[in-house]
């Protein structure tokens, strides 16, 4: 096979070209004028690779497919995490923003103040019947009842909107 340069080889291979430098650094692929020969490139580094960096199945042409040193398969590099954390730290700085310019509320204390309104409007409307049996069942026309009931629903129901 012919002589290729670095560059080649490590397109061949889907992997950097500075992972291929390291290699030849290392010792592990031998430079001829300058030149890989991937026949032999490829034998030294399966000799050379540790197993569990080894991507199995994805060779090109009967090539092995190798991770960049050091890494592992679904491997997060250094640029894509830093990216991710501050991503991260951008989201929790919004809603940190949102909360404290009122704009965001935490749901627990919404739901306890739902519940305790809700409490109250209860209550308040239960306790008419007790407050109005007299009244009621001394009144015989059913158009006063009526009226009675009606303004004590408006005045409880004002009283809570305050």
């Amino acid at each position: 096979m012919a002589l290729i340069s670095q560059a080649e080889f490590a397109r061949q291979q889907g992997v950097n070209r500075s992972y291929i430098t390291k290699l030849v650094n290392k010792g592990v692929v031998k430079l001829v004028d300058g030149k890989v020969n991937p026949e032999q490139a490829i034998q030294a580094i399966e000799e050379n690779i540790d197993p569990a960096q080894h991507r199995p199945s994805k060779a090109k042409q009967g090539m092995p497919e190798i991770l960049p040193a050091g890494g592992q398969a679904g491997a997060v590099d250094f640029v894509t995490a830093r990216t991710m954390r501050e991503a991260f730290r951008a989201k929790l700085a919004k809603l940190d923003f949102e909360e404290r310019s009122g704009q965001l509320t935490d749901a627990t204390k919404v739901k306890n103040d739902a519940f305790k309104t809700g409490r109250i409007v209860r209550d308040e409307l239960l306790a008419i019947p007790d407050r109005l049996c007299d009244v009621l069942a001394a009144e015989e026309d059913a158009g006063k009842v009526r009226q009675l009931l009606f303004e004590e629903m408006e005045l409880v129901l004002n009283r809570l909107c305050k």
